[in-house]
């Protein structure tokens, strides 16, 4: 009973240090490379674990709409620091987003992402849920 409870613990803390520890590398690793560039748009990145985290911790977030969703903006907001002279409206990089599959301007990174991303969430979300019931389950055997 007490090595279910520490499983869960531990792999639940485990993922989430994962998580927090990827964040902060890929932070340092564009401050670093874009400096203030970066820093100026950092919250488009932000948002994106934020999401992870909620999914991770058993949120209402569908990992594939969101992952579309930050390469949209993505997206957007590179398209006016490239064209800085011109000003969008929300209309137009709204279009701009929409074409983001026929124009590709990340190459496959998206898609491959994406399908990496969900299968590790997917499964650490499980394997901790899991872990939850099984500990529930070793609390109650031991009551009876």
């Amino acid at each position: 009973n007490l090595f279910c409870i520490y499983l869960f613990i531990s792999s639940a803390e485990f993922f989430r240090e994962l998580l927090e520890n990827a964040e902060k590398s890929l932070n340092y690793m564009f401050v670093r490379t874009y400096g203030m560039l970066y820093m100026q748009n950092s919250e488009v990145f932000q948002d994106l674990f934020t999401e992870l985290k909620r999914y991770y911790t058993g949120g209402n977030v569908n990992l594939e709409e969101m992952l579309n969703d930050f390469w949209a903006r993505l997206l957007e907001r590179m398209f006016q620091l490239i064209n800085p002279q011109y000003h969008f409206t929300e209309d137009y990089l709204e279009c701009v987003s929409k074409y983001t599959d026929q124009l590709k301007p990340f190459g496959d990174v998206p898609r491959k992402l994406k399908v990496q991303v969900t299968r590790a969430f997917i499964a650490a979300r499980t394997f901790v849920q899991g872990l939850t019931v099984g500990r529930e389950v070793a609390n109650r055997v031991s009551k009876v």
